[in-house]
Formats: C-alpha cells, sequence, structure tokens
C-alpha cells in the first residue's frame, strides 16, 4: 500500500513540475540560440559594416525574451552591437526597412516566403545574415537555420544565399553545419 502511495505522490510531482522542466529546456534552447547569433560575428564576414552600431534584428515575435539582452554588453567589429526587434508588419509595408540589420532573426511566427520575397527585393538582400529555426528554413531563401535534432541545436546553411549577400562564412563554421543548396559543377 505504501508503495502505491508513493509511485502515485511521485507521479503528482512530476506532472506538476513537467510544465517548468519543458519552459527551461525552451529557455536554454533560446540561450544557446542566442550564443550562436553573438558567435555568428567571430565567423563571418560583411563585406560593407555601416553605422557606428552592429545591429542584431529580431523580427516579428521575439522568441528570446531577456536571454539576448546580454549580447548589447558586448560589440563586434569595434561597434556596440545593438538590439532592434522588428514588427512583422512594419517590416513588410517598409517602415522598419531603414534599420541596417547586419543579423536578421527571423522568428518561426513569421510567414517566412512572405518574409523572405520582401527581402530579396529591398536593400536588406545584401549584407545581411538571415537567420531563423526550422527545417525548411534554409530550403525557403534563409541564410542560417537552427534545426533541433535530438535536443541538440545543429545549424544549415544556404550556400547560395550566402554567395548573394556578398558575405564570407569561416572554414570553420562550415565543417559543423550541414551545407544546403550546394553548387553543383
Amino acid at each position: 500500500m505504501k508503495d502505491i502511495f508513493l509511485t502515485r505522490t511521485l507521479i503528482c510531482i512530476a506532472l506538476l513540475f513537467s510544465d517548468c522542466l519543458v519552459a527551461d529546456d525552451g529557455n536554454l534552447e533560446y540561450k544557446v540560440k542566442a550564443g550562436y547569433l553573438y558567435n555568428f560575428t567571430k565567423f563571418v564576414t560583411w563585406p560593407v559594416l555601416n553605422g557606428a552600431t552592429f545591429n542584431l534584428c529580431i523580427l516579428g515575435v521575439d522568441p528570446f525574451g531577456t536571454n539576448i539582452d546580454p549580447i548589447e554588453k558586448k560589440s563586434a567589429f569595434d561597434r556596440p552591437i545593438k538590439i532592434f526587434r522588428l514588427d512583422e508588419a512594419g517590416f513588410l509595408s517598409g517602415s522598419d526597412l531603414k534599420t541596417d540589420c547586419h543579423i536578421l532573426y527571423v522568428s518561426a511566427a513569421n510567414n517566412q516566403k512572405v518574409v523572405f520575397e520582401k527581402i530579396q527585393s529591398s536593400a536588406h538582400k545584401g549584407g545581411t545574415l538571415v537567420v531563423g529555426e526550422g527545417e525548411a528554413f534554409v530550403a525557403e531563401g534563409g541564410t542560417i537555420g537552427f534545426v533541433n535534432r535530438n535536443g541538440k541545436i545543429k545549424l544549415q546553411i544556404n550556400l547560395q544565399s550566402i554567395k548573394q549577400t556578398g558575405l564570407k562564412i569561416s572554414a570553420k563554421l562550415l565543417e559543423i553545419a550541414e551545407l544546403i543548396k550546394e553548387d553543383k559543377p
């Protein structure tokens, strides 16, 4: 009888805290992704850096929350890093296109196909590293995509997209990523 009571109690406790564990896993996932975004500044070369700041833009719903804010205490290319949170509607209408984004993170909640069409037809096309998440992100036009495989964050890189932006990615970053859309000889 004690074993049944103990088992039921443990199951109840596990169920009570299961939401917390999932939330913490998501929190950890976006801490890791925020770290990657910062480290991309060490493994990607931009052809031209305009402005006094290095701008990291988050388009649409911000999945990072406060996990990404410590990046603003760092610098890239001798410039302070500034985070901009862009509204998807403003971006698509053109009002948020004035911000010169060096890294543009496209949230999975956005209509990515429409966002890519806007990027292709705007000044954001050249010199912007477009990063997002999900298996289809780089296949649809993103530059670097985060994919979650067995609880680990992996990178996919679209080589054609890189070529179009004029960015150069270090061989070290290419080594750890899955390469998509390689040019055929």
